[in-house]
């Protein structure tokens, strides 16, 4: 009672700023789940086949007990106002309404906004601290420092969508318990677009939730859903700079693709630009990446490296930071 309290007070306005529609019977399909969910159609691009469809594809997210208090799932034709969102959840409702569904007929074209929805979902029944600053969550979730906003109930802006907990949680449950598929290693070597198309979190400013065992053990914990040990994708460390070669421990892992973006700069001006494609395998404990070749010859006086991460086995991804490195008259590296 005292969290249904809490909810109302809490979420109230934040909901109405929203979404200022209310129930409306005037639906064009319908569909109703096992678990007795309800899936409305607003649209005449969407029938029952298709909800049928859209039921199947949320299912594929990991779920427990908490499905079954997912009342309803809407899709709506139009946009909600001036907002390029495709989706909302309602915690007064235990709700999610999916927008433009004019423009976005296939079921393919709504997974990640669903699994974000359903994330919402799945933290106010399990995680409902995640709205505190200063809470367990936060901590374990290492965002304490971050310029992260708490006062989305009162003062919610879509521009600082990335910056709120509620967001934050949302897209950790994408990553962590949230459908996937895979990236076929022959698309990666023939094209940087599997990179492009990963499924990764809104905020690559905090820590990889993806390298967080102790968020993982949190979440089993509140949830009892246990999350994937495949989920696990390590950020790579850098070990050492040495003999015109640097060297990242990365997870022992198999079918993790490494994409290293090198640029090259002489005297802070950009000269040239290099991709380096590598794959692990489970026996894969360092990333080598040697330069030796590159600088011999060279007048560089600095190098910028980022590694774009991408495992084939979910689709699931990030960037790491961009390392800025000095290279002296002996051609030798040092980290900026």
């Amino acid at each position: 009672m005292m969290k249904m309290v809490l909810i109302l007070l809490l979420s109230f306005p934040f909901l109405l700023s929203l979404d200022p529609l209310v129930y409306d019977s005037d639906y064009q399909a319908s569909y109703q789940s096992p678990e007795g969910i309800m899936f409305l159609s607003y649209t005449e691009a969407w029938d029952d086949k298709k909800l049928k469809e859209l039921y199947k594809e949320l299912i594929q997210n990991k779920h427990g007990d908490e499905l079954a208090l997912l009342q309803e799932v809407r899709i709506r034709g139009g946009s909600l106002g001036k907002s390029s969102t495709k989706g909302s959840f309602h915690a007064l409702t235990d709700s999610i309404t999916l927008y433009q569904g004019d423009k976005y007929s296939e079921v393919s074209s709504f997974t990640d906004t669903l699994s974000h929805e359903y994330g919402h979902h799945f933290a106010y029944h399990y995680v409902f601290s995640h709205h505190l600053p200063f809470s367990e969550w936060s901590k374990i979730r290492g965002i304490s420092d971050s310029p992260v906003r708490w006062d989305a109930f009162w003062h919610y802006t879509e521009g600082d969508h990335k910056w709120y907990p509620q967001e934050i949680i949302a897209d950790d449950y994408v990553l962590l318990y949230g459908s996937t598929e895979k990236t076929d290693v022959q698309e990666v070597k023939e094209s940087n677009e599997p990179f492009y198309l990963r499924t990764q979190h809104e905020n690559e400013r905090i820590p990889n939730v993806l390298n967080n065992k102790k968020m993982f053990h949190y979440l089993e914990e509140a949830s009892g859903l246990k999350i994937d040990d495949s989920r696990y994708i390590k950020t790579p460390e850098l070990l050492h700079i040495r003999d015109q070669e640097l060297r990242f421990r990365i997870a022992e892992k198999d079918q993790i693709a490494y994409k290293l973006n090198l640029v090259f700069y002489e005297n802070g001006v950009s000269k040239e630009s290099k991709e380096i494609l590598k794959i692990s395998s489970n026996k894969t404990e360092e990333l080598a990446v040697p330069l030796e070749d590159d600088l011999r010859g060279s007048a560089y006086t600095d190098v910028s490296l980022s590694i774009d991460v991408l495992d084939l086995n979910t689709s699931r991804g990030f960037e790491t930071e961009t390392y800025r490195l000095t290279v002296d008259r002996n051609l030798m590296l040092s980290k900026r």
